[in-house]
């Protein structure tokens, strides 16, 4: 018999990818259930199934995730994004009685990791290493944490403290004069003037607000594979594009520190399952972490191409099985295509009765 997986938000550019990966595993026979809010797109072609459901911070949107699961005899429910995470995580019992196993941190931790100034507290009282921060909650603030870091350490950024997605960041740089828009549109790069002048009432409400000291590129992903706090499989990826968003490709880098500082870093909170570690460069070239997210990289597909069998190792973790040994990973670059499949047609709503044209 198969075992079955659901993946959430299964409309990122790279889950079809993941589904192809899932479903031709060699050592696990899996069939793929594929949720989202949206229409299906590409992973409806993938997966055994796909299902609408509502947004994962609906009031609804837990029942319906219990209801596919007992449908569909569901054996592990993979959460792919922040909301849905915390959702499924409030409500394990729920999930887990019908007969799944959850693959997230308990909602306390996932709270945490969700939270920029609660995560940036918890690294720092654990010893590893981030940038200079402070949290600000008003205009007055952010003007004060703002000048004060720039004054400690030449350069700050801006960015929300519950921020979805890397959006809403302002950067104030020496090198730049005026407003620079800078990761499509997500960031705005300035000088110190500028924002003061033109955008710090617009950064105020966005409070509260994380203000630390600039960090700079090479930024990475380090995909952490965890049981109770012990990594199992460690994937540092230097992204080509340093906002990551959309993904343009990324190398494989088994750099000592990276592997030791995504080690470190699930041992000290204590992870179990599959977690996405943002990490950018201090002024000493030395790795800081940025974010902790609460579910694995959109990304994360790309450490499977480098060799990395990590959803196969997420399923024999959730089945109890030992992971087999695997040979030394080979620095490798990882670039996205686009390409072409043939499948059997999905009707359209307006075929089904199931909405309008």
């Amino acid at each position: 018999m198969a075992y079955t997986v659901l993946l959430t938000s299964a409309s990122g550019p790279l889950v079809p990818q993941a589904i192809r990966y899932l479903k031709g595993s060699e050592r696990h026979r899996i069939s793929v259930v594929a949720t989202d809010m949206a229409p299906s797109g590409a992973s409806g072609h993938f997966a055994d199934a796909f299902l609408k459901v509502p947004a994962g911070d609906a009031p609804e949107y837990v029942t319906a995730i219990a209801d596919i699961v007992r449908t569909h005899k569901v054996d592990l429910v993979l959460p792919w994004s922040d909301e849905e995470a915390l959702a499924l995580s409030e409500a394990k019992d729920i999930v887990e009685a019908e007969g799944a196993v959850l693959a997230c941190a308990p909602a306390e931790m996932l709270r945490v990791m969700s939270d920029k100034a609660k995560s940036y507290a918890l690294l720092s009282e654990l010893g590893l290493p981030v940038a200079r921060w402070a949290m600000a909650n008003s205009g007055p603030e952010v003007e004060a944490a703002i000048r004060e870091i720039v004054r400690e350490t030449g350069e700050a950024a801006l960015k929300p403290a519950n921020s979805r997605g890397g959006r809403d960041i302002f950067v104030i740089r020496n090198d730049v004069r005026g407003a620079l828009p800078v990761n499509h549109g997500r960031e705005i790069h300035l000088d110190l003037e500028t924002f003061m002048g033109a955008y710090l009432e617009r950064a105020a409400e966005l409070a509260p607000v994380i203000v630390m000291e600039r960090l700079l590129t090479p930024a990475y992903d380090i995909d952490v594979l965890a049981s109770a706090g012990t990594a199992l499989r460690i994937v540092p990826r230097r992204r080509h594009n340093p906002g990551g968003v959309p993904f343009e490709g990324n190398d494989i880098v088994m750099d000592p520190r990276l592997i030791e500082l995504g080690r470190r870093t699930a041992e000290a909170v204590g992870l179990t399952w599959l977690y996405d570690f943002d990490v950018m460069t201090d002024r000493q070239g030395e790795p800081a972490i940025i974010e902790l997210n609460p579910r694995p990289s959109g990304s994360m597909p790309s450490a499977i191409a480098g060799g990395v069998p990590i959803l196969d190792d997420l399923v024999s973790l959730a089945k109890g099985e030992p992971l087999p040994e695997l040979p030394p990973i080979a620095p490798r670059s990882v670039v996205p295509y686009k390409a072409l499949s043939v499948g059997d047609p999905v009707p359209h709503p307006s075929e089904t009765g199931a909405g309008p044209a």
